[in-house]
């Protein structure tokens, strides 16, 4: 689960990107905003993706209790497998010792076998749970990110808003411009932010 930071700046990205393409005019016919051909009247204004992530509250708590079901499962499947391993090592012993017949031992082989193929299919079923929760968070917030930047977009009338993240396309920006805050208060507010039914 790592990687889950890097899906979801990826998302971020992308939603803010989406917003790039959706300047139109109010007939909805796809012409672009009128903007002066010197550019003078271009609002443009960014977002840190970074700091985003890091600080929407619901967000946080979300990945916050996603970490958690990945270490409990990364435990107990461990757990489980040094189990098995114990388990093996014991046969193993067993059968140098002399102290299994044939038969004995094509039972054990297929018990352990069971077991382990058990183990694996445990393993993708927990391991596609998570990367299905995770999924379930990423559209959330794409939705509520979205939601948030066209009420910024509407109110202020902003034309462009961009996404800066480190070592991403924009290497500087003017920190006037820089609309951070707001797009965090309005995430973090009461009536802003995912809601809280994600993660068991």
């Amino acid at each position: 689960m790592k990687s889950l930071p890097w899906i979801i700046v990826g998302i971020l990205t992308l939603a803010l990107a989406n917003l790039y393409f959706k300047v139109y005019d109010k007939t909805g016919k796809g012409t672009t905003a009128s903007v002066p051909a010197d550019g003078s009247g271009l609002r443009i204004v960014y977002v840190n993706a970074d700091s985003v992530l890091e600080n929407y509250t619901q967000f946080r708590k979300e990945k916050d209790v996603l970490d958690r079901k990945q270490l409990d499962i990364d435990t107990r499947l461990g757990n489980k497998g040094r189990a098995l391993e114990n388990e093996v090592n014991t046969i193993q012993q067993r059968i140098q010792g002399g102290l299994l017949t044939p038969k004995e031992i094509q039972e054990q082989e297929q018990r352990l076998g069971a077991k382990q193929q058990a183990l694996m299919a445990e393993r993708d079923k927990l391991a596609k749970e998570i990367v299905d929760e995770g999924t379930a968070i990423n559209d959330r917030l794409q939705k509520v990110l979205i939601g948030a930047l066209e009420k910024l977009k509407s109110e202020r009338g902003y034309h462009y808003i961009f996404s800066y993240i480190k070592g991403g396309q924009i290497l500087l920006g003017n920190p006037p411009d820089d609309i951070t805050r707001d797009v965090l208060n309005i995430l973090n507010s009461k009536d802003g932010g995912m809601p809280a039914d994600t993660v068991k």
